[in-house]
């Protein structure tokens, strides 16, 4: 994630942006393309606000589990108060800048939402992920201020991710095989 964490303003603006375009793009209608499905685990990779782990939340049920993953405190303490103002207790904030604080080969799918843009190193960023992920799980990236061709080469770039299918609104990818060296 980013070396510098942005200013608690910065943030608010910035949440502020997320709930005016969830108006026009509802989360819900994004996650729907993504395959995710009731008692799934999800890891929200900067999740800032929480729109799409909260959507996630409710997807997933009760048998699921969102684990929201931000390096800022106020993201976690945003998604903790809405998780707690809509009744939501399937989701897990999760203070930090790498996957490295779940347990291996624990998550069915992953969201990379408007956040690859921002990591400084998106190879040990990914080999994170490509670690929690099951066998058979997803990647799931969306980045306005990236094109699709940089998104592509940035997650396919290390072997750990191929691509699998664009949507309308994502573009997914398999986890390879590919065991951690």
């Amino acid at each position: 994630m980013q070396h510098h964490p942005q200013s608690n303003f910065y943030f608010h603006l910035m949440s502020l942006e997320f709930r005016l375009r969830d108006l026009v793009w509802p989360p819900c209608k994004i996650l729907k393309e993504t395959g995710l499905r009731s008692g799934m685990h999800v890891l929200d990779f900067g999740c800032g606000p929480g729109s799409f782990s909260l959507a996630a939340a409710r997807i997933v049920g009760p048998k699921g589990r969102v684990y929201a993953l931000d390096s800022h405190p106020l993201a976690i303490r945003y998604v903790a108060r809405a998780a707690a103002r809509h009744s939501i207790t399937n989701i897990c904030p999760v203070l930090g800048s790498n996957a490295g604080e779940l347990p291996g080969e624990s998550i069915d799918m992953a969201l990379l939402y408007d956040v690859l843009h921002d990591i400084p190193d998106a190879t040990e960023t990914l080999t994170g992920i490509h670690r929690v992920l099951t066998g058979e799980s997803l990647l799931s990236v969306r980045d306005h201020h990236l094109k699709e061709k940089a998104i592509l080469d940035s997650v396919t770039a290390g072997g750990l991710f191929r691509f699998s299918c664009r949507g309308r609104w994502t573009l997914r990818f398999e986890r390879t095989r590919q065991s951690e060296e």
